[in-house]
């Protein structure tokens, strides 16, 4: 009875002061409380920030705070103690492609992957024997990561109600139907718990419960927020609204209101119960324009100072019973004495294997970039869906517990490929991780086509930190050589390349890789067309010894925007065995060509690198070298000159020739390209190449008989990045020949992912 005279008395004086203006005086009001409960809406929830702002402006300081979905992080961090101005700093300073993604850069990916990593059309992972159906959604790798940094300064707090301001969140039981309270336990999970997003986030298993977004079910937590004791309630909606036949036009929109049809009819409810409701004007903006940040913020701000006497006059009233606030931005945590690491959620994967590779001991402290940076490491295996950390105080002590969820132990990814050359080709590539022996990776690849590429691939580590590791690689490709005279293709050579590569190689960070190797190498030449051939086939075996290093901080496979990649290798060739059909040549030169039998050298370098010029534009330059030591011949080791793209492991692009045009026994040149993305996924280049080359005996014509050639091209590309991969459609035209490559315009097209 008492509490509810309270009430009444407190209303009575609320009316009175901000509807007729009169400030009061209550003895009976001395415990007033007020909430504020926010709603969920994805991006569009970033209009919270504005409405906060407005709400320290009116001197208002919520008692209690309950969130859903993106409320529950704007919520849960202002209930921390993060000021308004440090959250819109935050909001600003984020890359919201990466947090709301799965992607990391791939310069955090390690060598070995990195040809690999987000480099396919689609990937179907295997329980056992069986295929599974790919899921389409991402595990919230990075806005986890997110939420773990800025929620340290209160690891050590597990009931929510002891944050500086009590706090509590929604998550859905996804099996039940039912609204669940979070207000315990690891406050960053509650939080992603609670913004798991139907049909953009996977849903998160805890303690037996499926949990998905707190908005399908309850996304404005109003009645919460009044259960916790708020007398006077501010709530801010940012979520869907029902739509009206006219605005369901598409299956996209008829989809995400029958989703959320139960939240946003619960949220008509809870709107009943606010004293204050406030609600952006947000049609334009969807769940996911995190990039419209400043817009949405703006419009919270705006839809506030609608209200805003009436917020200051409840502002001046709740001053009289409230004492001043004693808000602390939370200090940054830099370091953490880690007493001890655990592990959970592998099965596939050893622990000692995941401790080596994270690479932090425990009884020191620990930076916590250096923590994230442990977490980066193992992502960035592939091994992962999902690497995150909790820490928790254990009697007395600092626990970190990596927390992961595996990839499958069998993958299969496939992709669409075309290009001027290899033509259309199915790709794929089924990979077992620690199927044969631990720590290890099998893949086997293949792209279907005229001209197809076979490839095996064994990767056996040696160390826990994945660092030394020996390798066996079978590759066999099929190509195809033009031979030009007086501008005249006269011969086509069909080559099939076989190689078996054994190599033991050395990780430096992720971006480095060095080692050396053997190789059996075996090529077959046989002549497909054309005047004079001196044989029906010819076929050479070597064996091959080897040093390679190779560097790679490219920030993504396509469409690159920084980061350089190199490739040096230094080979020691023996001719091992020769054999030829129906040799019809009598000149002891066209002999020697052929059965040259001396050991004899080679070095190659490649190099790419992407240097910005403005947040639009960049260079690119490519050099390149090659050159042969102690030979008479080169027609068994042999670079492939031409085309924009590398179309085989021979192969040296260059503008103004197309594929395999050129064959060359030594090299040296660049290529070097202005890109200008108009959209970020779409891009024009003008691009220049020069070189000067060496021609194998073999494969010189009548009007070149010196082997030195100077060439130089152009080159105009235009590149979209597409659902299907990169999409390349280059002009090209020689702009210096020697007579020896036609003059004409040419044109390459390519179309897909390479793997």
């Amino acid at each position: 009875m008492h509490a509810n005279l309270r009430k009444l008395s407190f209303f009575l004086l609320f009316y009175l002061s901000v509807n007729i203006g009169l400030v009061g005086q209550a003895e009976n009001s001395e415990g007033v409380k007020v909430g504020l409960a926010l709603s969920g809406g994805g991006a569009k929830g970033l209009a919270h920030v504005g409405v906060l702002k407005v709400l320290e402006e009116a001197g208002i300081r919520p008692d209690y705070i309950t969130g859903t979905s993106m409320g529950s992080v704007i919520g849960g961090l202002y209930a921390m103690g993060y000021d308004v101005a440090t959250l819109d700093s935050l909001v600003r300073a984020q890359d919201w492609d990466r947090v709301m993604s799965d992607r990391i850069p791939l310069d955090e990916v390690v060598m070995e992957e990195k040809i690999y990593f987000e480099n396919e059309l689609i990937e179907f992972p295997f329980d056992g024997i069986r295929i599974k159906a790919p899921s389409g959604l991402i595990y919230g790798q990075e806005i986890s990561k997110l939420l773990n940094k800025l929620t340290l300064p209160a690891y050590e707090i597990e009931k929510f109600e002891e944050l500086p301001v009590p706090f509590q969140c929604i998550g859905s039981d996804i099996v039940k139907g039912e609204a669940l309270i979070l207000n315990e336990g690891v406050l960053p999970e509650a939080m992603r718990i609670s913004m798991a997003i139907p049909t953009v986030f996977t849903p998160i298993k805890q303690d037996s419960i499926l949990f998905v977004d707190g908005g399908l079910i309850h996304n404005f937590p109003v009645k919460e927020v009044k259960d916790m004791g708020a007398d006077i309630i501010i709530g801010v909606y940012t979520g869907r609204k029902l739509a009206d036949e006219e605005n369901l036009e598409s299956f996209s929109d008829i989809l995400l209101q029958s989703v959320f049809l139960l939240g946003i009819q619960d949220a008509e409810l809870q709107q009943e119960l606010c004293d204050v409701y406030i609600e952006p004007e947000l049609g334009a903006y969807s769940a996911l324009d995190f990039n419209e940040y400043d817009s949405i913020i703006h419009k919270g701000e705006k839809a506030a100072r609608v209200q805003f006497e009436r917020l200051k006059e409840l502002g001046q009233f709740l001053k009289q019973y409230q004492k001043p606030a004693n808000r602390k931005t939370p200090k940054a945590v830099d370091s953490l004495f880690v007493d001890q690491i655990e592990v959970e959620g592998n099965r596939l994967v050893p622990t000692s294997q995941i401790r080596g590779r994270f690479g932090l001991e425990p009884g020191h402290y620990h930076r916590v970039d250096e923590i994230e940076a442990g977490i980066d490491a193992l992502f960035g295996t592939n091994y992962f869906k999902r690497v995150t950390y909790r820490i928790r105080k254990r009697a007395g002590e600092n626990i970190l517990r990596l927390r992961l969820i595996e990839k499958a132990a069998t993958n299969l990814r496939l992709a669409l490929n075309y290009d001027s050359y290899l033509e259309a080709g199915i790709l794929f590539n089924l990979s077992f991780r620690n199927s044969l022996l631990p720590a290890s990776r099998f893949i086997f690849g293949a792209k279907i086509a005229v001209n197809y590429r076979l490839n095996m691939d064994y990767l056996k580590y040696l160390d826990d930190r994945q660092e030394t590791a020996v390798k066996l690689n079978v590759h066999f490709n099929r190509d195809e050589i033009p031979i030009y005279q007086d501008g005249i293709q006269s011969q086509e050579f069909r080559v099939f390349d076989f190689l078996m590569d054994l190599r033991a190689q050395r990780r430096v960070g992720d971006n480095f890789l060095t080692g050396i190797g053997i190789q059996r190498e075996q090529l077959s030449f046989r002549p497909q067309a054309g005047t004079n051939l001196e044989f029906e086939n010819l076929n050479y075996t070597n064996h091959n010894v080897y040093a390679f290093a190779t560097y790679n901080s490219l920030d993504r496979n396509n469409f690159p925007r920084a980061g350089t990649q190199v490739d040096l290798v230094f080979k020691g060739i023996n001719h091992f065995d020769s054999r030829v059909k129906s040799f019809q040549s009598t000149n002891p030169v066209d002999a020697d060509s052929l059965f040259n039998k001396e050991t004899y050298f080679s070095l190659r370098f490649q190099m790419k690198s992407y240097l910005p010029t403005g947040e639009r534009s960049q260079f690119r330059v490519s050099p390149f070298l090659g050159v042969l030591f102690n030979s008479k011949n080169a027609f068994e080791d042999f670079f492939l000159v031409g085309s924009p793209s590398e179309v085989s492991r021979r192969s040296v692009p260059f503008y103004g020739l197309d594929a395999n045009e050129l064959v060359a026994e030594s090299m040296v040149g660049g290529n070097i390209g202005f890109e200008y993305f108009v959209r970020d996924n779409l891009m024009v280049s003008l691009d220049a190449s020069v070189g000067w080359f060496s021609l194998p005996l073999g494969f010189r014509s009548t009007i070149l008989p010196v082997p030195d050639l100077f060439l130089a091209g152009t080159g105009l590309t235009f590149g979209y990045d597409s659902f299907l991969g990169p999409i390349r459609f280059s002009f090209m035209l020689p702009a210096y020949t020697e007579g020896g490559i036609p003059g004409k315009l040419r044109t390459f097209l390519h179309i897909g992912h390479r793997f």
